[in-house]
């Protein structure tokens, strides 16, 4: 799966191929995005349960009816235990989420059956209910139920129609049922005179019935066409985005999953709003820096770099990636939640992120926005307190590559906190792999204290403190016993001027790797942190 520099030279924007049908199987359930799939889940256990109260509350009110009433309510009762029964199941079904998705389908139309059975179960009383047959003219409670099930549970069209068909059906049949057993308690008169009662009603309930069907089918066709529409949206070549797992400045960063494949994977996806109202060489900016983050990236081969599988363009002008999908943290977000890192630690961290800019470095390329939130600390299978540095999006060729346009777009290209000093004088002859070695630097001391380099309330006067004010020696604010020699690393990173500074990545590594520590960070130390703080998900 190598890709070549010529290869790379090469890739150009790709169309995305058009959204798939829907999954194979019973149901097109499964081609719905996973967001629609549990808001589905949610729907069908919000109604299980408002049945499943009304349930209660109508066996209760059987308890206080008056004892001349219990007669023919008594059959009615074990209708109502029936729908109580029916609810919780599938509401214990849907709040588990024991339910697999090519199963909802069945199980929600099965649900629906039952419950119109449950419903229909009034028309077991009708030969009782009167002279005049009122009790058939007016709209039956499986008309109402499977119309509203339709709208708020997206299925496929012909299987609403399937449910609502079968449950509105026992309308009819439980009509014939109650018919038939008082018939039977009939002079043969009598019971001809009932029949013909019911049937002069029967045509305008299966009018009724039909009416409701059609309206199940038609309401159908929109919740679950609105449905696909919204997957689709969300669809980004042969990925489809299931949570959204970050957002920032240039775009957000989604977990996908391939059609075909079983394989995760992270997206990120730049949308096409971030140009909405730009000038054309502003929007011709932001397209370069994503091709040239996408083609920089996917030429390193470094473990410590993020791995890219795949880029493109929507139909919408939205600009994508694949990429590995992670499992851990940012650095930023484990300083803030865990506090500061042993030296230990840091330096196995650090070590990792040498290895990954120094081939970019080699290949003439320049990170300039190192930052904590762009290296991540991961698990990869048995291997713990992995690196991998990401987001290339502000990177730089040194040679054969013009790109003052691009660094002159804002008047400045990367995270002020985390910037070099040449970087905050808009120097951009100078940025080179000693720009990004101040960055670690900046990283370091971050990992080390929990805090930035230097204090500031704007972004201005952060990038001022990096020009003209010398830092604190990461030591003083610390409150673990940081060794002098790393103190002194630290700072020889944190020089102001490029010449002086530690200059390449296999430079800073060898310091790091001279460095007289104690105890080493282990493997052990990391595996019980990790088993500590963020265990693996189980089930």
């Amino acid at each position: 799966d190598g890709v070549s520099d010529h290869q790379i030279e090469k890739l150009e924007p790709r169309r995305p191929t058009e959204p798939s049908e829907d999954h194979p199987g019973r149901s097109g359930f499964r081609g719905l995005m996973v967001e629609v799939q549990r808001d589905s889940y949610r729907r069908l256990g919000w109604i299980a349960g408002v049945l499943a109260v009304t349930g209660v509350v109508l066996v209760a009110a059987y308890f206080i009816l008056p004892a001349e009433q219990q007669e023919h309510v008594g059959i009615d009762l074990r209708a109502r235990v029936a729908l109580i029964v029916l609810s919780l199941v599938v509401l214990g079904a849907c709040r588990l989420r024991n339910l697999p998705p090519e199963w909802f389908p069945v199980v929600a139309l099965l649900y629906e059956v039952a419950i119109g059975a449950v419903l229909a179960t009034e028309f077991l009383y009708w030969p009782a209910l009167g002279e005049n047959g009122d009790f058939l003219v007016g709209v039956p409670r499986t008309a109402l139920w499977v119309v509203f099930f339709a709208n708020v549970v997206p299925l496929r069209p012909r299987e609403h129609l399937a449910g609502a068909a079968a449950a509105t059906g026992f309308d009819v049949v439980w009509f014939f049922v109650g018919g038939t057993a008082a018939a039977s308690a009939l002079a043969p008169a009598d019971a001809q005179s009932m029949w013909d009662r019911g049937f002069e009603m029967l045509p305008g309930l299966v009018l009724t019935i039909g009416i409701a069907i059609g309206l199940a089918y038609v309401s159908s066709r929109r919740v679950y066409g609105l449905s696909r529409a919204l997957s689709r949206a969300r669809e980004v070549g042969a990925y489809a985005l299931t949570e959204r797992l970050g957002k920032g400045g240039m775009g957000e960063v989604w977990r996908a999953r391939h059609r075909m494949l079983a394989r995760p994977a992270a997206i990120k996806l730049i949308r096409s709003d971030r140009t909405t109202g730009t000038s054309a060489s502003d929007a011709e900016y932001y397209l370069e820096r994503f091709q040239r983050e996408v083609q920089a990236t996917a030429s390193l081969r470094s473990p410590h770099t993020i791995e890219i599988y795949d880029y493109g363009i929507t139909p919408d002008r939205a600009f994508y990636y694949v990429m590995e999908l992670l499992d851990g943290a940012d650095l930023d977000g484990l300083i803030k939640e865990y506090g500061p890192m042993p030296p230990a630690r840091v330096v196995h961290i650090l070590r990792q992120m040498c290895h990954s800019l120094a081939e970019a470095h080699d290949a003439g390329l320049v990170h300039r926005d190192i930052k904590p939130a762009n290296v991540f600390l991961c698990r990869m299978g048995r291997d713990f307190d992995c690196v991998k540095v990401l987001d290339f999006g502000l990177v730089k060729k040194l040679k054969g590559m013009q790109d003052a346009n691009l660094t002159q777009i804002g008047t400045f290209a990367g995270t002020p906190a985390f910037g070099s000093p040449e970087a905050a004088a808009g120097k951009v002859d100078q940025l080179g792999p000693a720009s990004d070695i101040y960055s670690v630097g900046c990283v370091a001391y971050w990992l080390l204290t929990g805090e930035t380099v230097f204090k500031a309330t704007g972004a201005m006067e952060m990038l001022a403190s990096h020009i003209r004010d010398e830092p604190v020696p990461p030591s003083e604010c610390c409150e673990l016993d940081l060794p002098p020699e790393l103190d002194r690393v630290i700072l020889r990173c944190l020089e102001k001027d490029p010449e002086t500074r530690i200059g390449t990545a296999d430079e800073l590594n060898s310091h790091l790797e001279e460095l007289q520590l104690t105890a080493p960070w282990t493997d052990e130390e990391a595996r019980g942190w990790w088993a500590l703080n963020r265990p693996e998900p189980t089930g």
